[in-house]
């Protein structure tokens, strides 16, 4: 992924999770620092303890740790979690003895003061972080959220554009690699079309064999050609990694293409496996035009009733009733 890519994905969730740091920073100082009546003090420590904390962590989480192809963003779940909660203790417990020694509750007496409860807060805070982000990126962008708050808990009618992808020539590629093999190049192939959703704000809605499909909300994927911006990148990069490609699997990865918008049933279904199911006859629609992708040897087909909403960049696309 290029440098400046991973930036524009990274740089909002690092501020998002900077500032929560300093609010429940400043919150918990505040609060823990009364009973000595340094109050203030305890809240601009706490403020400064939780920027100390909350941007190297979410810095390095981002641009280094959990970066595509890392070895830990590779992990198994457990090894995962464990080796960042080790990692993020260590931040943390640095992060409060700096804001002790800076701003002490008495200027005289500059002392770091970390008890056994404070360890073990720390750590009980770190693992649970790291345990709800992983979990987030195992069930989806924002899942986790929607569940925990209810949004789809009772289904409701959504405007949505879809993008589907499907590679070309998979079943030859998995006859001719094996099983193994195919799956770890449709797993890299996954991994590197996503880096043009996320960075024209789409979510990954599902795998589906060797499909990727895509989605925003209509008013989302239809600003500035989000969706056909995406799907355009994301053709671009692959040709990019072309040798990349050839040379660990022994072949170049062909795409096809299907935009579709159009209303869906958005709601949680299941109970001892529970998702967020998109439900109608757009998502049976885009997968129809990924058909006429196949029979009509194009690249990209995108239907009238998304290209009839929004302006075209300088790219062709063909249409598809």
């Amino acid at each position: 992924m290029a440098f400046d890519d991973r930036t524009r994905i990274a740089l909002p969730r690092v501020a998002r999770l900077t500032l929560i740091g300093v609010v429940v920073g400043a919150a918990y100082g505040y609060v823990s620092s009364r009973a000595d009546h340094a109050g203030g003090i305890g809240l601009v420590r706490g403020a400064l303890s939780g920027l100390l904390i909350a941007l190297p962590i979410s810095s390095l989480d981002a641009f280094v740790l959990m970066t595509p192809g890392s070895r830990l963003s590779r992990a198994p779940f457990l090894l995962n979690v464990g080796a960042r909660t080790l990692i993020y203790l260590a931040i943390f417990l640095a992060s409060i003895a700096v804001g002790q020694l800076l701003l002490p509750n008495r200027p005289s007496h500059r002392v770091v003061d970390i008890s056994r409860a404070d360890i073990l807060f720390c750590f009980a805070a770190t693992f649970v972080v790291t345990f709800l982000f992983e979990v987030n990126g195992l069930i989806g962008q924002n899942v986790l959220l929607a569940f925990v708050t209810g949004r789809y808990h009772r289904p409701h009618v959504e405007e949505r554009v879809f993008l589907i992808f499907d590679m070309k020539g998979s079943t030859a590629a998995a006859e001719r690699l094996g099983e193994v093999d195919f799956h770890r190049l449709l797993n890299r192939l996954v991994t590197d079309l996503s880096t043009a959703i996320v960075l024209e704000g789409g979510r990954i809605h599902k795998y589906a064999g060797d499909e990727l499909i895509a989605t925003w909300l209509l008013a989302d994927g239809m600003k500035n050609a989000r969706c056909l911006r995406a799907c355009f990148k994301a053709i671009e990069r692959l040709k990019g990694l072309a040798p990349d490609y050839e040379r660990e699997f022994g072949q170049r990865v062909g795409l096809r293409a299907a935009l579709h918008c159009g209303p869906v049933v958005a709601g949680e279904m299941g109970s001892v496996k529970k998702e967020i199911v998109l439900l109608g006859d757009t998502l049976n629609t885009a997968a129809r035009i990924i058909d006429a992708c196949r029979s009509s040897g194009e690249t990209v087909i995108a239907s009238k009733a998304l290209l009839d909403r929004l302006a075209l960049p300088s790219t062709r696309v063909h249409w598809a009733q």
